[in-house]
């Protein structure tokens, strides 16, 4: 079982056929958050395909690679529905306190960086629960 360390750069390539592993599915998941649930999107290939988190970046960033500062390409979306056609699942998250996991926490701006390690690893085991046929999560994340 992967567990993600507060401070600890992890770098990954995949690779992946140019394949797709059928057809996808899309569907709103749930992690356990500290008050109430962590809300994302899975795009699930199969229950035996990679998969892999998507964590958004800093700032009030939504699961899509949006914010209300201005930028609006969806960049997270688009990069999910890309890796599905190359046989990559994805679950793009909305970060504690904020959009769909807004219930979360009382005050998304008092969240630390070990707050987001604890919802890490919350994503990883609902994933491990829900789908316990993948050998693995792969974490995706920036700034």
């Amino acid at each position: 079982m992967l567990k993600v360390i507060a401070g600890l750069g992890i770098f990954v390539t995949l690779s992946a056929s140019s394949i797709a592993f059928g057809s996808t599915t899309s569907s709103e998941v749930q992690a356990k958050g500290p008050d109430g649930p962590l809300v994302g999107t899975l795009i699930s290939v199969n229950d035996k395909a990679p998969l892999l988190l998507i964590i958004p970046g800093s700032g009030p960033t939504d699961r899509d690679g949006n914010n209300r500062l201005g930028v609006s390409a969806s960049s997270y979306r688009l990069l999910a529905e890309e890796l599905a056609l190359q046989g990559i699942s994805t679950i793009r998250i909305d970060k504690r306190g904020m959009f769909g996991s807004v219930k979360a926490t009382a005050d998304a701006n008092n969240v630390s960086i070990a707050d987001y390690v604890t919802d890490t690893n919350a994503w990883i085991d609902a994933v491990q629960k829900r789908e316990p046929k993948r050998k693995c999560v792969w974490l995706l994340g920036h700034s």
